[in-house]
């Protein structure tokens, strides 16, 4: 990981390819995705690694024991580890990425929108509590009223 950290930091600051450093793990810490699979050698993954990931994300359970699907979290987590093995490609530690091409699970996309009530709820809250909170909760009813606004004129 250290190595794409350095390459990263070489890059031009225009440059298409480089990342934000809050992207950047710095520390050491490992995806899901890894953890899951293991102390297997890079050689030793295969496509079908990733789909035993994602098959464990839709049997998910919470703590209680009720199920609880994840998809959204296994896609993510397959979509960071082929960046990772198509860097290894790239650098020559592996010949071919074998998360290439691997299908997404399915997930379902649902559109929330903020109550007035939410809103002032958020507002008082921050204001109770002061200080940085208070600040956050004046940018969110900031926020949404530019976006509401321009929403309705736009309509």
């Amino acid at each position: 990981m250290r190595r794409v950290v350095l390459l990263q930091e070489r890059l031009p600051a225009q440059a298409s390819q480089k990342r934000a450093d809050s992207t950047l793990r710095r520390t050491g810490a490992k995806p899901h995705a890894v953890q899951g699979v293991g102390r297997l050698a890079r050689s030793d993954l295969k496509k079908g690694d990733a789909y035993d990931y994602l098959d464990a994300c839709l049997l998910a359970r919470d703590k209680h024991g009720q199920p609880r699907p994840r998809a959204e979290k296994g896609n993510k987590e397959i979509a960071l580890g082929r960046v990772i093995l198509e860097y290894a490609v790239r650098t020559r530690r592996i010949d071919t990425n074998p998360f290439a091409n691997v299908e997404k699970l399915a997930t379902q996309k649902a559109d929330r929108y903020v109550t007035d009530a939410e809103l002032s709820l958020a507002v008082e809250v921050g204001r109770r509590m002061g200080g940085p909170q208070h600040i956050v909760a004046l940018a969110l009813k900031t926020a949404f009223l530019c976006v509401r606004r321009s929403s309705k004129s736009a309509a």
